[in-house]
């Protein structure tokens, strides 16, 4: 059931529903405002919408990286279940 969650990001209240738990929402809530916070530390940008798009842009490159570190280990995985495989069949 989906729950009514407020956040408050770089402040601005934003009304959400969520499936998640507090402690989660909670946590992208906090991750979000710190992302726009280096993004405000290290850029020139001042409208709020040039820091949430710049942020918004820092977190998906940081998404894309996990994802392909992430197939990097499942086929290193893999590869090493294979090669286990082979020892014990001989």
């Amino acid at each position: 059931m989906k729950k009514v969650a407020e956040l408050k990001i770089y402040g601005h209240r934003l009304v959400v529903k969520s499936e998640e738990g507090e402690e989660y929402i909670r946590a992208v809530e906090n991750y979000l405002n710190n992302k726009i916070e280096e993004v405000k530390e290290t850029t020139k940008a001042v409208s709020t919408l040039d820091l949430a798009l710049l942020a918004a842009l820092n977190i998906t490159g940081e998404v894309i990286k996990t994802k392909e570190t992430l197939e990097r280990l499942g086929r290193k995985s893999e590869e090493l279940t294979e090669m286990i495989d082979r020892r014990l069949e001989i």
